[in-house]
């Protein structure tokens, strides 16, 4: 897709401005799919449709990547000169020194760090811990194999799904500041709500992940029994980072996130 179809395709009405920035990235499970411009532009993109081009390890994925950035930065260019904005006439080191500070001073933070320990440990306790065969032979004796097994399955899913996730977002959260984002990202009036921040947005996000990551280590525990001790730990650090967010950001979970929390319905995203 070139950016003039790019163009054409964001001025949709029925997308809602701003979805794609607070969502989890779970497209398959989302009630709200058909009213994401970023999922759309996904969908109309049939290189995607090639398994070569969705391999990290393919040339085919580089390339397909380079055009995507060449083209983003050719309408960003073209949306800045629009505005007024001559992009060239900004000095790049003094630009972006700034930012490169506020990141690594972000990466250190205690959460960040917590964050990002909990997705290792996640992936050990799969490595070390959690046996196929074993967790069938524990269920074979309940009459309720096969709804344990989908329920212990979605949980695992679920638990998967936000291991980097969290990491990603709590970071985002800690780098965000406190900056007010502008009317355009709800139909609310942002201006006059002092939630509406991007930290705040990132936290509100990272702490619907660690809720339901939180649920599902606890089903996880009441089907394999005999994992509680070694659960515990990770369910112990969820809870910090909740805690810690909370603490950190107060009003992350007054964000209204557009879409999601602005319709009675119902959403997993």
């Amino acid at each position: 897709m070139d950016r003039n179809e790019l163009k054409e395709l964001a001025a949709n009405p029925d997308f809602i401005t701003g979805i794609y920035n607070y969502c989890d990235r779970w497209c398959e499970r989302c009630a709200l799919s058909s009213r994401c411009f970023l999922y759309a532009a996904e969908q109309t993109d049939l290189e995607w449709d090639d398994p070569e081009v969705r391999d990290l390890n393919n040339a085919k994925f580089w390339r397909h990547l380079e055009s995507i950035f060449k083209d983003a930065h050719e309408l960003i260019k073209e949306c800045a000169a629009e505005a007024g904005i001559d992009l060239d006439a900004i000095k790049s080191n003094e630009a972006f020194m700034p930012v490169d500070e506020e990141i690594e001073d972000a990466s250190k933070r205690e959460l960040a760090v917590l964050a990002r320990n909990y997705a290792g440990m996640v992936e050990k306790w799969f490595a070390n811990e959690f046996i196929a065969a074993e967790v069938r032979q524990l269920n074979e004796s309940n009459p309720q194999t096969t709804e344990t097994i989908i329920d212990l399955t979605a949980a695992v899913e679920i638990i998967r799904w936000y291991q980097f996730f969290i990491a990603a977002k709590v970071f985002r959260a800690l780098l965000g500041g406190d900056d007010e984002l502008p009317g355009v990202y709800g139909n609310h009036d942002d201006a006059l709500n002092p939630a509406q921040s991007d930290a705040n947005g990132s936290a509100k996000i990272a702490l619907i992940a660690i809720d339901r990551s939180l649920n599902s280590w606890r089903i996880t525990q009441s089907y394999i029994p005999n994992k509680k001790d070694s659960i515990a730990p990770l369910m112990t650090v969820l809870e910090k980072l909740r805690n810690g967010l909370e603490e950190t950001l107060p009003l992350a979970r007054d964000f209204v996130r557009p879409g999601f929390d602005e319709v009675d319905s119902e959403f997993t995203s």
